[in-house]
C-alpha cells in the first residue's frame, strides 16, 4: 500500500510510545493521522506537531452505541476518507 495524502489513520494509543512513534511516522509520508488516547493533553500536542486530529477517549466512551459511529464517521469526513 503506498502511504500519502490520499491515505487517512487512525492510531489508537497515539499519544505516547509505539503509538507517537506510529503517528509521526505515518505523517511524515503524508498520511492524514487521527490519534485516538485516553491522554488528551498529550493527544493534543502530538497531533499539533504532525498536523493532524485528536479525540479524547474518555469523551468517546462516554458516548453510547450509535453516538460512537457518528464520531467516528465525522472524523473520517474531517480527515477525507469517507
Amino acid at each position: 500500500m503506498k502511504l500519502d495524502s490520499s491515505v487517512a489513520a487512525v492510531v489508537t494509543g497515539g499519544a505516547s510510545g509505539l503509538g507517537a512513534a506510529t503517528s509521526r511516522a505515518l505523517a511524515a509520508q503524508g498520511v492524514k493521522v487521527a490519534i485516538f488516547d485516553f491522554n488528551d493533553e498529550k493527544g493534543e500536542a502530538i497531533a499539533k506537531e504532525i498536523g493532524g486530529d485528536a479525540v479524547d477517549l474518555i469523551a468517546l466512551f462516554e458516548l453510547h452505541g450509535r453516538a460512537i459511529y457518528d464520531s467516528a464517521v465525522r472524523m473520517s469526513r474531517r480527515t477525507g476518507r469517507a
